[in-house]
């Protein structure tokens, strides 16, 4: 039997979940819960409810072993409030295992520099995976996390390559 790792970047609106093999170390499994097929009228109790079941059948066919999380920040109080629930789902729902928590900028860094934007980011993993397709953000964000694990973990070789500046003749590394 597999054992998976699985990616997350939560919201209540779209939560990215990506899943590793990790025997293979491949990506087995990139797609978003979207919550936007709700009316306004929705309550965020039928909102997480929703997400819990989309994850509870992504669970049953990619067993978990470990998750790995982007760390929430607080910007705003209210939206803060309501993120932090969707993660309670996914400490709930993943209870019996590891949960690593990742700093935004902790994952860029390993991926490829601090201060990229997401843009940079995702093009940084296309590079290396030039197979898997992300329908937003949020699903690469989720696959960043992943990979994240898996390079501080020492599973993959993640080289950081040079690319040029498009505006100078300079070399940065990424």
């Amino acid at each position: 039997m597999s054992r998976y790792l699985y990616g997350f970047d939560l919201s209540m609106e779209c939560t990215g979940v990506t899943v590793f093999d990790l025997d293979s170390l491949l990506p087995v499994f990139v797609a978003s819960v979207s919550t936007s097929h709700f009316k306004k009228s929705a309550t965020h109790g039928q909102k997480l409810k929703y997400i819990e079941d989309e994850i509870i059948k992504i669970g049953k066919q990619y067993p978990p072993k470990v998750v790995s999380i982007e760390r929430g920040f607080s910007r705003f109080n209210v939206s803060t409030q309501v993120i932090y629930r969707v993660h309670g789902i996914i400490n709930k729902l993943f209870y019996a295992h590891d949960q690593i928590y990742y700093p935004p900028k902790t994952v860029k860094e390993a991926i490829c520099r601090g201060d990229a934007t997401k843009k940079y980011v995702q093009s940084t993993i296309h590079r290396a995976y030039p197979e898997v397709v992300f329908k937003n953000e949020d699903e690469s964000d989720s696959f960043a996390v992943a990979l994240t694990y898996l390079i501080k973990n020492g599973l993959i070789q993640w080289k950081k390559t040079e690319i040029k500046n498009k505006k100078s003749s300079s070399k940065k590394l990424i």
